[in-house]
């Protein structure tokens, strides 16, 4: 059977029609990933957390996934009726706050935030709904005012322990539809996402809906409920994706069913279906052009009755033209019936498959990024070694973007690194902007066709219109060329930019402190000096100066021309030496500087000596006279981890090497230490001696300190 395949080809952008299966790193495929917030299962990990707790997390989920090679991160905004953005007609999520209806303070938009996020990364992000779930669990948590199912009871049916929106109800197709166009209008989202939750999942009582068949019937017989309410959902799915058409035709829209449409298709398959079960029809949104692409969730391994390579086979038929990425269970690799190699063969059987793009994993923390059994290692290594640009849909704009203009290799402001910077392009014919651009990375400067379709000359892909081209990359030459090319909404490709040159960066020039300084403080600001082509800076700072041992400082990835140093010794030699790195290469090291700090060394205790019983309760503590010291300071604490609340004095200013102590308690342990200051800094703590005070009342035992006291 013939099967065909969209394909834009970088700079030349063609279409082509092919006949077999994707190679081993495809230039474009979809690599999808769930983010699911209902329960806290992938973010926020609590409803607990502070707004800027949140933000950390989702940018570490970001950049984990992005590290990992995903191009698309499927955002749950709406889990049950509730909101993870700023809605006007439905209320915060509980699982945000921690209370239905309650806002972030401080406040922030997530949705807002989630979406600048990705596409700073160079990801796209839909927008993920679930439809018609009004309440996951009946009881679990005090509802909002403004819950739908306070607002409109009559919408509602109770099933269970759940309460959904009524699919039959015209004023429920119509407020779903609002819900979701709200947010295409408002936010810069890529694409509408609802998941496998339609009629709910059967639990072996009625689904309560006569009432409404009886005033809605809308043409079907007694006999033809189960038909009448697939129409339902058909009604829904069209109106959305009439809605989206009319607003912004750019947003995709997709929907992630249930694996199995019907049981015993294809023959061998049985299991719940979404067609009779769930009464979703996707092969009828798919003969309709009602939706962009589908994701049925094929949570399933090889073999066995629901065999993940019949359905995916079966699947792949009933496309129509449209796009189809499976749907993937990562997180049952913990399953101890599914081998490590079981994903890894789905995704090498669903390549082998012209008519498969690609597919979703469900989920980002518990699947892709948790690393069981390897997982993550192998995309990172293996099947995602490459970036991959998103598939094209046919049916939308395909007009080719027009390609950056004037790349170059500059400073990047604020930062002490060279960054390749390029300038927004013109806007295309039809108006359409630039959405992401690609960032290639070759070994020779005649870039040829061949060159722009090979998926490992893909450097990355990226929202920002600067790429610093640092040295953590598989491509290294002693000369690295750089192109880029611009992409629209539908990931259409631009012809090449002009081609920019990478050389090894040149040997640094240190700037201060000034070769043997003397009388450096206790914290030194190193400083050096910018050098084009650095795309980062290594510093080494030393106690000798082979730089064997004695280091105090060791740190790469830096991309200031600074560094602020401490943990110095006082009266000590230091010597420190930088150097830059890029893709192309290493730098030489800089000249060897060095400089001496000046503030004292720690003092050394004398008496009471360590391990002292018998001490007075008025005891004088002695040590001695640390070089160039102006001060001392002493603590006395009961414990030898001198936390803040074992602290008994903290005396300051010591004008002396000396300091008698009044009325300690008797037959009781003590921790003392000191420290010298000058001009140029504190130095470090001494040792920390101890002594136990003597009890005039009873004879002192042998033995009478405990072993963590003793030397």
């Amino acid at each position: 059977m013939i099967k065909k395949l969209l394909l834009v080809i970088a700079s030349f952008c063609f279409f082509s029609t092919l006949t077999f299966s994707q190679p081993a790193h495809p230039k474009r495929e979809f690599r999808g990933a769930w983010i699911a917030t209902v329960v806290n299962l992938d973010w926020p990990s609590s409803n607990h957390l502070t707004t800027a707790q949140q933000k950390e997390e989702l940018i570490n989920i970001l950049n984990g996934l992005k590290a990992t090679g995903i191009n698309s991160v499927i955002f749950q905004i709406r889990t049950e009726c509730d909101a993870l953005y700023n809605s006007p007609y439905e209320p915060w999520s509980y699982w945000l706050t921690g209370q239905q209806g309650k806002a972030p303070d401080p406040y922030y938009d997530p949705l807002k935030f989630a979406i600048q996020e990705a596409h700073k990364r160079g990801m796209e992000l839909q927008a993920w709904f679930n439809p018609y779930r009004a309440v996951r669990q009946i009881g679990s948590y005090v509802l909002a005012s403004n819950n739908v199912t306070k607002v409109h009871p009559s919408w509602i049916v109770t099933y269970g322990h759940i309460k959904v929106l009524n699919p039959g109800l015209p004023q429920v197709r119509a407020y779903i539809t609002k819900i979701v166009m709200d947010v295409v209008r408002r936010y810069d989202i890529d694409g509408v996402h609802f998941d496998d939750y339609f009629y709910p999942y059967p639990n072996g009582t009625k689904f309560n809906d006569d009432k409404t068949f009886a005033d809605y019937p809308n043409g079907y017989k007694a006999e033809q409920k189960a038909d009448w309410r697939r129409n339902n959902v058909n009604l829904l799915i069209k109106m959305v994706h009439d809605s989206i058409e009319v607003v912004k035709p750019y947003v995709k829209f997709g929907i992630s069913p249930f694996g199995i449409w019907k049981s015993h298709v294809p023959s061998g398959i049985v299991g719940l279906s979404s067609y009779n079960d769930l009464y979703a029809d996707a092969v009828y949104w798919l003969q309709h052009k009602l939706i962009d692409y589908v994701a049925p969730q094929l949570y399933w391994p090889f073999g066995g009755l629901q065999d993940y390579g019949k359905l995916m086979n079966w699947w792949s038929t009933q496309t129509n033209g449209r796009q189809l990425y499976i749907g993937q269970a990562a997180f049952n690799i913990n399953n101890r019936n599914w081998t490590a190699s079981e994903l890894p063969n789905q995704i090498k059987a669903d390549r082998n498959n012209p008519n498969v793009q690609g597919s979703i994993m469900f989920r980002a923390l518990a699947g892709i990024l948790n690393n069981e059994k390897g997982f993550t290692d192998s995309l990172k290594n293996n099947y995602y070694k490459y970036p991959a640009l998103l598939p094209v849909m046919a049916w939308k704009d395909t007009i080719k973007p027009n390609m950056p203009r004037n790349l170059k290799i500059t400073r990047l402001a604020g930062t002490g690194v060279s960054a390749l910077k390029w300038d927004t392009p013109y806007s295309a014919s039809d108006g359409d902007t630039t959405s992401r651009y690609v960032v290639y990375a070759f070994k020779n400067a005649s870039v040829q066709k061949s060159d722009i379709d090979n998926a490992a000359n893909i450097f990355d892909v990226t929202g920002e219109n600067y790429e610093i081209p640092t040295a953590a990359s598989s491509i290294s030459n002693s000369k690295v060329y750089f192109g880029i090319t611009s992409l629209n909404r539908n990931s259409v490709e631009s012809s090449i930019s002009n081609i920019v040159e990478i050389m090894p960066p040149q040997k640094i020039l240190l700037a201060s402190p000034t070769n043997d300084a003397i009388n450096q403080r206790d914290t030194v600001l190193l400083k050096w000096k910018y050098t084009n082509g650095a795309a980062e800076y290594k510093l080494q700072v030393s106690s000798e100066p082979a730089f064997k041992t004695g280091l105090i400082y060791n740190k790469s990835g830096l991309i200031d021309t600074f560094a602020v140093v401490t943990n110095f010794a006082g009266l000590s030699k230091y010597y420190w030496r930088v150097q830059a790195q890029n893709i192309a290469d290493t730098g030489s090291y800089s000249n060897l500087y060095s400089f001496i700090t000046g503030f004292p060394k720690a003092p050394i205790l004398i008496s009471p000596e360590h391990s002292k019983t018998g001490v007075s309760v008025n005891p004088t503590l002695v040590w001695s006279s640390a070089d160039s010291a102006k001060s001392y300071e002493l603590q006395l604490s009961g414990s030898l981890t001198f936390d803040t609340s074992t602290i008994k004095l903290d005396s300051v200013n010591i004008r002396d090497t000396s300091i008698t102590l009044i009325n300690l308690s008797e037959n009781t342990i003590y921790f003392w230490r000191v420290r010298a200051e000058n001009q140029y800094g504190i130095g470090n703590w001494s040792a920390k001696f101890g002594f136990k005070t003597s009890n005039p009342t009873l004879v002192q035992k042998e033995n009478g300190l405990p072993l963590t006291f003793r030397l």
